[in-house]
């Protein structure tokens, strides 16, 4: 899997907007105060370990991260 892209996506029918992401990874994820979600789709290397720990965080099961 080295040298294959992180792309994370979330399934907004099932997001509820608790920002627990946010809470895990402030630099992958942001909520803002109109209820949107922002989220960055192709994270950096260095940056794996904090969506991975917001995708097992999530209480929606809402984010997915794999490699491309």
């Amino acid at each position: 899997m080295r040298g294959r892209r992180l792309r994370v996506k979330v399934d907004n029918d099932r997001c509820e907007r608790y920002a627990i992401c946010q809470m895990e990874a402030p630099d992958l994820f942001e909520l803002s105060p109109d209820g949107r979600l922002f989220y960055t789709k192709r994270p950096d290397e260095d940056q794996v370990e904090q969506a991975a720990a917001a995708a097992r965080c999530c209480p929606m099961q809402a984010i997915k991260v794999d490699r491309v």
